[in-house]
């Protein structure tokens, strides 16, 4: 594993474990300055980031991810009531392929919330 790949698995899991960005950032600026310094590889020195991580005491900050993971929940819940109400309580009907764009495009936004919430949370804040 690579020293930039470590620090982002690292990053990843401090903020998985709820830690503040001034946390993250200091921890990964005292990280890489030991790397630098020793030459070794992450997993030597500290090793696999989620036990390193793991290490410290649960924070309790919510990342910039997790929160755009919480809105993708709502998108699901919002628009799945909203087609029920439409359905079930107006009697408006779609049609096969209107419900199936409705529930693609559904499905598209979600995994776009997901993935852009997962690379949130593994990006390197800046080290300077």
């Amino acid at each position: 594993m690579s020293t930039e790949e470590y620090l982002k698995t690292l990053a990843y899991e401090l903020r998985h474990r709820k830690h503040g960005e001034d946390m993250v950032r200091n921890t990964l600026q005292e990280v890489s300055s030991h790397l630098a310094e020793s030459g070794e590889s992450g997993v030597a020195a500290f090793g696999q980031p989620r036990e390193y991580a793991a290490s410290f005491a649960a924070g309790t900050t919510t990342s910039g991810g997790a929160r755009v993971g919480t809105l993708a929940g709502l998108v699901v819940i919002v628009t799945l009531a909203a087609y029920l109400v439409l359905r079930g309580t107006f009697d408006i009907s779609f049609g096969v392929s209107g419900t199936l764009t409705y529930f693609g495009a559904v499905v598209a936004v979600t995994a776009a919330l997901i993935v852009t919430g997962q690379l949130m949370d593994r990006r390197l804040p800046d080290l300077r």
